[in-house]
């Protein structure tokens, strides 16, 4: 049986070649007009001899036999971008070689706003000789590919609100510029960059602002680094910076100071002026490392230490700092073994009220019973957890034993209130509420009223919206309010109204200070004045010795907390303190109820003189400066005394004896200098006996002046809070 089925008449060729106008009708331009890629047959001379509709409406309509290659071709570009060369152009390339060609990408530009991708495959042409006597050329234009390719790419390598690299690109170009830097022997620096005050905004005008604020800022990055360097976003407020080429440290620090002041300068959103700032840190290659995870690493080590140095300002990595970092990271997983083998324990201090002899409540202070190190004060682990997840563990730790020890304290008839201390970071936790309600129905519902949060006011200030509702909600509990460490955190009026506190607590550094200086003096009074429009309870912790006790009741602060009434004890120490509490007599020295301006003026010129006698005491021992001890009124204290103002008090015997006592002591001191100056150590040593009983007996002087003045009659003075409350 033969195969009947007809054979395809073979292509002639070299005739179409030599009469390409014969076949203008013939079949073959009917099937090429319906083919939708650009279909060209070119003769052995590099003319063009026959080309489809799809062709012309792709190249252009030329002249048949009269067009060129290297005219319909000449404005083309190869995929690299750079134009072709004679020999390089495809149908020269098929006729010399006599290979054909597959996939070749070509771009063009029709306009100067269009580009167009082709792809190009190109056939010889052969004649029954196996000579070469022309080229088919196809074309198809795949611009939407490649345009679609191009924004998948640019979306898998951009961030899609700033437009500037992501992790992915920038992980590929840490790679590509560490390589170069280790053939040229050049320094790359890697930046973490955050902002400070990104959330505020954010929070307050909108995520919709805070995303133009974002793309805001990443201009101005753009702008402020080199054209061979990169900025990425990496998440968030996050960026990373990626300098490369760095010759002199000094570079890379004056880029980052010009760039922290660009980002600092005002922003207009939202119809408002913004200002935020910025925290960076730096690790260099290669002398911080040579791996982009480690450098990564310490840079965010050092942007670390940037935000913990106040922010607005960028830190370069320090090794012996990092070392110091990873031994805080093994305490931290040691504290965290304690919580789980119960090492913790709580001691208490009593809070009294001086004034009236009665125990106000106790402080709940956590402490570290280390199995090998013994009892371990606060100072030497909480810091370390205050801006650590652990910190939330160890809080919910300390409110749960708090309250197991208040009910057993309340089974055994002791009443009275536990404060504990929050870190901000546990305070913020948004199920933080709810997770102390739920821990509060575990007790009977009347101990939330014995149970008092305290949080520092510096730790209150760092987001004063969130931690104001939170404080709120907690109140709503039934539980007391105190802003610890008040005065340290620059908390203004406003603030204070918004977090509404039961209770200021004076930070302990005024009050250990306020004896030798007036400014730490002037700061608690003022505080005890200010907090009764708010309706606080004001106490004072730190009260260390019999005198700051005395001073604090005579600036009307009458509730104390400190080692001049008792240290903290473990609970069963203080239930015994409690049963046996009895108020000092001494506290009834103080009869100042709230002093009065001429009250007050004296204790800050006893202030002032306690100053000056003890640098005084330096000076001489230093042998600086005797001379100008002689003259009583050049120190503070004589100044004050020759006041007009003081003239009222001149009137009293203490006053004028304090006067003619001062002239002595600096007498006295004269003679004291000098003694140090000649070598006479023996007189010297006689010579501040004599200084410091004479500052004792003047000291006493101003006291029985104070008390003098609280006797006399005067307008009795608006009541005091806690008088209001009771």
């Amino acid at each position: 049986m033969t195969d009947t089925k007809a054979k395809p008449p073979e292509m002639d060729w070299p005739s179409l070649m030599a009469n390409h106008a014969a076949y203008t009708d013939s079949p073959l331009c009917a099937a090429l007009a319906l083919a939708h890629e650009a279909i060209q047959i070119w003769d052995a001379d590099g003319r063009l001899v026959l080309a489809n509709p799809a062709s012309d409406a792709l190249f252009g309509a030329g002249e048949r036999a009269s067009t060129t290659h290297q005219q319909l071709y000449g404005d083309c570009l190869m995929e690299n971008g750079s134009r072709f060369s004679p020999a390089e152009l495809p149908v020269t390339r098929i006729l010399t070689t006599g290979q054909a060609i597959h996939d070749m990408m070509v771009t063009m530009r029709p306009s100067d706003d269009d580009t167009r991708w082709l792809k190009l495959g190109g056939q010889p042409i052969r004649d029954k000789q196996d000579r070469v006597v022309g080229v088919v050329i196809t074309a198809t234009d795949i611009t939407d590919f490649i345009e679609h390719r191009q924004r998948l790419e640019h979306l898998a390598s951009y961030d899609a609100l700033t437009q500037l690299p992501n992790r992915i690109l920038l992980a590929e170009r840490m790679r590509i510029s560490l390589a170069r830097g280790r053939r040229n022997n050049e320094t790359i620096a890697i930046c973490m960059l955050d902002l400070d005050g990104f959330k505020a905004v954010n929070d307050s005008l909108g995520h919709k602002t805070g995303d133009e604020l974002l793309r805001e800022v990443a201009i101005r990055l753009r702008e402020s680094i080199r054209g061979d360097d990169t900025v990425a976003r990496i998440g968030g407020d996050e960026f990373t910076l990626l300098l490369c080429g760095i010759h002199k440290i000094s570079e890379c620090e004056q880029t980052l100071t010009r760039l922290l002041a660009r980002i600092g300068q005002p922003y207009q959103l939202a119809g408002q002026t913004v200002k935020i700032g910025a925290s960076a840190g730096v690790a260099l290659y290669p002398s911080d490392g040579s791996d982009p995870d480690q450098l990564v690493g310490h840079a965010d080590a050092a942007l670390y230490q940037a935000k913990q140095a106040g922010k607005n300002r960028f830190h370069f990595f320090d090794r012996k700092l990092d070392m110091r970092l990873q031994a805080n990271r093994g305490l931290l997983r040691k504290i965290e073994k304690a919580i789980n083998e119960q090492q913790f324990v709580l001691y208490y201090q009593p809070i009294v009220n001086c004034r009236e002899g009665r125990v106000e409540g106790v402080e709940a202070l956590i402490r570290w019973q280390h199995p090998i190190l013994g009892l371990l004060a606060p100072l030497e682990f909480l810091p370390l957890i205050d801006q650590d997840d652990l910190g939330v563990a160890v809080g919910e730790w300390v409110i749960g034993e708090a309250l197991r020890q208040l009910r057993v304290w309340h089974d055994q008839g002791l009443s009275h209130k536990v404060a504990v201390n929050l870190f901000a970071r546990h305070l913020l936790q948004p199920s933080f509420p709810d997770w102390l309600a739920a821990k509060l129905a575990e007790y009977p519902a009347e101990l939330a009223q014995y149970l008092s949060i305290e949080i520092a006011e510096s730790a209150a200030m760092s987001d004063i919206n969130a931690c104001a509702d939170a404080l709120h909600r907690c109140q709503k509990l039934g539980i007391g309010i105190s802003l610890d460490n008040f005065g340290i955190g620059y908390a203004s009026l406003l603030h204070l109204k918004r977090l509404m506190m039961d209770t200021l607590k004076i930070d302990q550094s005024f009050v250990q200070n306020m004896l030798n200086a007036p400014e730490d003096l002037a700061i608690v009074g003022g505080v005890v004045g200010f907090a009764a429009p708010f309706g606080c309870q004001v106490a004072a912790e730190g009260a260390e010795t019999i005198e700051h006790l005395l001073t604090l009741l005579e600036l009307g602060c009458n509730v104390i907390q400190g080692y001049s009434i008792a240290r903290p004890m473990p609970p069963e120490k203080l239930e015994a303190w409690l049963r046996g509490f009895q108020p000092d007599p001494l506290w009834s020295l103080s009869t100042s109820a709230r002093p009065t301006r001429d009250h007050f003026e004296l204790l800050l010129a006893e202030a002032n003189f306690r100053a000056w006698f003890s640098k005084a005491l330096d000076l001489c021992k230093q042998k600086r400066y005797v001379d100008s001890l002689s003259d009583e009124r050049h120190c503070p204290f004589g100044k004050w005394l020759e006041k007009p103002s003081s003239e009222r008090f001149r009137k009293y015997d203490e006053f004028r004896r304090v006067e003619r006592l001062h002239t002595g002591i600096h007498s006295q001191f004269s003679q004291f200098g000098a003694h140090h100056l000649t070598g006479r150590i023996e007189q010297a040593r006689a010579d501040e006996e004599t200084l410091l009983e004479e500052q004792l007996h003047l000291l006493q002087l101003l006291k029985n002046l104070r008390v003098r003045l609280n006797r006399e009659p005067r307008l009795r003075p608006p009541p005091h809070p806690e008088e209001t409350r009771r």
